[in-house]
C-alpha cells in the first residue's frame, strides 16, 4: 500500500501532498469495502467490519495513533456517561464533554503553527464524531422522556445499544474520515432491519464517484496555481486589479471543491453499501439523498446566504438545528441564535479567521434578509401581473452579489490568520467592504421609498381585486 502511495505521489509531482493522496486512497478503498459490507448477512459482523476497517485505516495507513486513542476514549466515556447517569442534564453534560474534547484537538493543532494548519490530522474525523456523540446524548435522553417532537420521536433511543452496535455506528467505514454523518437510529435501522431499498445502488454511487473525480481533476490542475497561499507571494502584487479579483473568486470555488470531492466520494460509498436510500419522489423514482451533504449547484448559484447555508454541509446544519438551536431555551430568540453561532465557531476551531468569517457573513445574512423582504416583492409583479424577466434579473443580480461577496471572505477559512487575510484584502483595496458600506448606505436611504412603493402596490392590487369582484357580481 505504501508503495502505491509513493507511485501516486511521483505521478502527481508536487501538485498534491502525499498525506492528501493517502486520504483520497483511504476513501476510495471504501468502495470495494461497501460491496463486501453489503454481502454480509450477520448484523453483528457488519458492526465489527466497520470497526476493523476504520481502525486499520487510522493506525496502519494514516498512522494517526493519537487520533485513534482520542476518538476511542471519548466514544467510551460518552457511552458510559449516557448509560449510567440518568439525570435531566445528562445530555448537556455529554454535549459539553465532547465539545471540550473537540476544543482540545483544535488547540493542539493550532499550537503547532503553520504545520498544524496544513498537515493531515484527525481533527476532521473528530468533528464528525463530535456531531455523532452530542446528538447521541440527546437521542438517549429523548428515549427516557414521554413527549417528543416528530424528529425526536423518530431518532430517540429507547433501548440502549451494545458496545458493538455503538462503535459500529461510530466507526461506520463509509463516513468515518470525512462524513457524511448519520443518526444512530438511521444507522441501526439500515444495518439491522430488512432491506427496503431498490436493488441497484451502483448507478447512483457511480454518479457521485464521477462528480468527485471531476472536482479532484479541477483541484489537481487548477488549485496549485489558484490558491490563497500563492497570493501571499511578493510577485502576486504585480498583477492587475482585475486579475486579482478573478484569482480570489476562482480560488474560493476551488476551496469549496475540496469539500465537494470528499463529500461526494464518501456519499457514493455510503450509497453503494446500501445506506442512503430515502424513499421515492412523487413520480416513483428512488431518492438517494438520505446522506447528501451538499447540493453543489444550489451552493454555487445561491441567491441568498440562507439558500447557501441550507445546501452546504447539510449534516452539520442538521446537527446545529436539531441538537443546538432547538435545544437551547427559549428557542427562536436572538440569544439562542448567538449561542448557536458560538457552538458552530467552537466546532470549527479557534483560528481568528473562522470568527472573522462568521462575524462578517452573519452580518451580511441579516442585511440580505432585510433587502430581500423590501426589494424582492417589487420584482415579482407589475400592476398585479407577474413579469418573468424582472424576477430573472433579480435572481441573477442577487446570485452575483451574494456569491461574489462571499468568495471575498473565503480567504478567512484558508489562511486562518488575520495578518495573512488582511494582506490579500489590502491588495484589492478592501473593495468588498467598500461595496458593502455603499450598498448598505444606499439601501437604508431608499428603504422608506421602497416600503412606500410596496404599500401603494398592495393598495392598488387590493382595489383592482375589489373592482374585478364587483364586475363579476354584476355579471351574475
Amino acid at each position: 500500500m505504501e508503495a502505491l502511495f509513493v507511485k501516486a505521489s511521483a505521478m502527481l509531482g508536487d501538485k498534491v501532498a502525499p498525506d492528501h493522496i493517502k486520504l483520497a486512497f483511504s476513501i476510495l478503498s471504501t468502495y470495494p469495502c461497501a460491496l463486501l459490507f453489503k454481502g454480509i448477512e450477520q448484523k453483528w459482523i457488519k458492526h465489527v467490519f466497520s470497526i476493523i476497517y476504520s481502525s486499520v485505516v487510522m493506525l496502519s495507513v494514516l498512522k494517526l495513533y493519537d487520533g485513534f486513542i482520542h476518538i476511542t476514549t471519548i466514544g467510551l466515556l460518552s457511552f458510559w456517561i449516557m448509560k449510567y447517569y440518568k439525570g435531566q442534564q445528562a445530555a448537556w453534560i455529554n454535549f459539553t464533554f465532547v465539545m471540550i474534547s473537540m476544543s482540545i484537538c483544535h488547540i493542539g493543532r493550532q499550537l503547532k503553527g503553520f504545520e498544524g494548519d496544513t498537515e493531515l490530522d484527525y481533527s476532521g474525523a473528530l468533528m464528525i464524531i463530535t456531531i455523532k456523540l452530542s446528538s447521541y446524548g440527546f437521542n438517549v435522553a429523548d428515549g427516557r422522556m414521554t413527549e417528543w417532537t416528530a424528529h425526536n420521536e423518530q431518532m430517540k433511543i429507547a433501548e440502549y445499544p451494545t458496545l458493538t452496535q455503538y462503535f459500529g455506528w461510530l466507526f461506520y467505514f463509509a463516513g468515518f474520515l470525512t462524513g457524511p454523518t448519520c443518526e444512530y437510529m438511521d444507522y441501526l435501522r439500515f444495518v439491522e432491519s430488512k432491506r427496503t431499498s431498490p436493488l441497484n445502488e451502483t448507478g447512483p454511487a457511480c454518479q457521485r464517484l464521477v462528480k468527485s473525480c471531476f472536482f479532484i481533476a479541477a483541484l489537481i490542475y487548477l488549485a496549485p496555481t489558484f490558491n490563497y497561499f500563492e497570493a501571499l507571494k511578493p510577485e502576486w502584487s504585480s498583477h492587475s486589479f482585475l486579475y486579482k479579483m478573478f484569482f480570489i473568486q476562482l480560488s474560493a470555488i476551488l476551496t469549496r471543491c475540496k469539500y465537494y470531492s470528499v463529500w461526494y466520494l464518501a456519499e457514493g460509498a455510503c450509497i453503494l453499501s446500501g445506506f442512503g436510500f430515502n424513499g421515492y419522489d412523487k413520480d416513483g423514482h428512488p431518492l438517494w439523498n438520505k446522506l447528501t451533504n451538499v447540493n453543489v449547484l444550489s451552493c454555487e448559484f445561491a441567491q441568498s446566504y440562507k439558500m447557501l447555508t441550507e445546501n452546504w454541509n447539510i449534516g452539520a446544519n442538521h446537527w446545529l438545528r436539531h441538537y443546538v438551536y432547538l435545544r437551547f431555551n427559549p428557542p427562536g430568540t436572538l440569544s439562542t441564535t448567538l449561542k448557536t453561532y458560538i457552538v458552530s465557531s467552537l466546532w470549527h476551531g479557534f483560528h481568528p479567521g473562522f470568527y472573522l468569517f462568521f462575524l462578517i457573513s452573519s452580518s451580511l445574512q441579516v442585511l440580505s434578509r432585510q433587502i430581500r423582504r423590501t426589494v424582492r416583492p417589487l420584482f415579482l409583479t407589475v400592476e398585479g401581473k407577474p413579469i418573468p424577466y424582472l424576477k430573472t434579473c433579480y435572481d441573477v443580480s442577487t446570485c452575483i452579489a451574494s456569491m461574489g461577496l462571499l468568495n471575498m471572505l473565503v480567504p478567512c477559512f484558508d489562511l486562518l490568520h488575520v495578518s495573512k487575510i488582511m494582506h490579500v484584502w489590502r491588495e484589492i483595496y478592501y473593495c468588498h467592504f467598500v461595496i458593502i458600506a455603499v450598498g448598505t448606505a444606499v439601501y437604508f436611504t431608499v428603504k422608506p421609498s421602497l416600503i412606500s412603493m410596496q404599500k401603494k402596490r398592495t393598495r392598488a392590487h387590493g382595489a383592482q381585486m375589489i373592482d374585478t369582484l364587483s364586475i363579476k357580481q354584476k355579471g351574475d
